[in-house]
């Protein structure tokens, strides 16, 4: 029989019962709980609309999705006028998913340098004989991808819900969701493209390059790269010790991004992105704004209404593009901008790895 009534979960969440709204949270799983209930709105809908701030705070921290419209066509967010609620909805302060305080030796691997005199490079190759139609023919092996990444990983749960439908509605925007997620599970992706192990290579009885499943869906599906390509100006900010931890981005330099980079569409919100992920050391550090140039065709996604995020802007930059440093310059306001511009000629034999310019 068709339920009319909304659940004791989302009752509880309305009328701000916290120990029973905990209780259940331990009894069921995610997908159990976050849902759309017979009166057209989820259990987080209600604890804004009520401005029941802990209960909503609980949510969020366990991965509740922040970005279903209810029927009256608004998010979560939007059903609250309490600062300290809206406030709760976006990024921790600690990410370094648009850079901020992630240490300059990290973000450098992000990059392969190409020598003019050895343009041969090692990167992950993107191919798949599905054409990144895996979802659509019922071949992307979610179950053993999730095993891969899930061990010790916080909101595992978070990811393996979006995963579950994204094969269920055949959709890949849901593999970008989880993407841009605040789990770990970006970082194990790009972690994982940094390391590039060969196909074969085994990890407790599972092959690894079962990610590239993902990896590949991403970028070879045909249908996202057409609804949500993107081209133009996008930026990432950075906080640096000294002037030598620049020597990496040489004005000439071509570089070849070896993992998924996450920028920002509006410069405003990459600025105040790196201000609010101030420390107590910031005092002694530099501020890089890196503008990145996207040129080429199916290279960059606009993924904002993708994201858990959505006020972010996020752009996500496909891996394996050529950047070449066009300008170093030191400013005023933001200590040093870097302009990475995407080149059109050059481009990369992945049968020979060599960068042809």
């Amino acid at each position: 029989m068709e339920e009319t009534q909304p659940s004791e979960f989302y009752r509880a969440c309305r009328n701000d019962e916290f120990d029973t709204v905990s209780r259940l949270l331990d009894q069921y799983s995610l997908e159990d709980l976050d849902k759309m209930e017979p009166n057209g709105s989820t259990a987080l809908h209600a604890a804004c609309y009520y401005k029941n701030t802990k209960i909503v705070q609980l949510l969020l921290d366990r991965g509740f999705t922040r970005c279903v419209y209810n029927r009256f066509n608004n998010l979560p967010v939007s059903e609250t006028d309490l600062p300290e609620i809206k406030q709760l909805f976006n990024r921790a302060k600690t990410s370094t998913r648009f850079g901020a305080n992630l240490s300059p030796e990290r973000e450098e691997l992000s990059w392969i340098l190409v020598n003019k005199n050895n343009p041969h490079i090692n990167i992950y190759h993107v191919t798949d004989s599905y054409d990144g139609k895996r979802l659509e023919y019922g071949l992307f092996n979610a179950e053993n991808i999730l095993q891969h990444i899930g061990k010790n990983m916080t909101k595992i749960d978070v990811i393996r819900r979006l995963f579950r439908r994204a094969v269920t509605e055949k959709d890949c925007t849901r593999l970008i969701q989880a993407f841009t997620a605040e789990t770990d599970f970006y970082n194990r992706i790009n972690d994982y493209l940094i390391s590039h192990k060969e196909p074969g290579v085994k990890d407790n009885q599972l092959p690894i390059h079962c990610l590239s499943e993902y990896i590949d869906s991403i970028c070879l599906n045909q249908q996202l790269h057409y609804t949500y390509e993107f081209t133009g100006l996008c930026y990432r900010s950075l906080r640096i010790k000294s002037d030598a931890e620049l020597n990496f981005y040489e004005v000439g330099a071509r570089l070849v991004n070896r993992t998924f980079i996450s920028a920002i569409e509006e410069r405003s919100l990459a600025e105040q992105y790196i201000i609010d992920s101030n420390d107590d050391d910031d005092d002694n550090k530099h501020t890089v704004v890196f503008i990145f140039e996207i040129r080429r065709h199916k290279t960059a996604l606009d993924v904002k209404y993708m994201s858990e995020y959505r006020h972010e802007q996020e752009i996500l930059i496909m891996i394996n593009n050529i950047f070449k440093v066009t300008r170093v310059t030191k400013k005023p306001n933001f200590d040093v901008e870097i302009e990475l511009r995407q080149s059109k000629s050059a481009r990369i034999d992945q049968k020979k790895n060599k960068v042809i310019c």
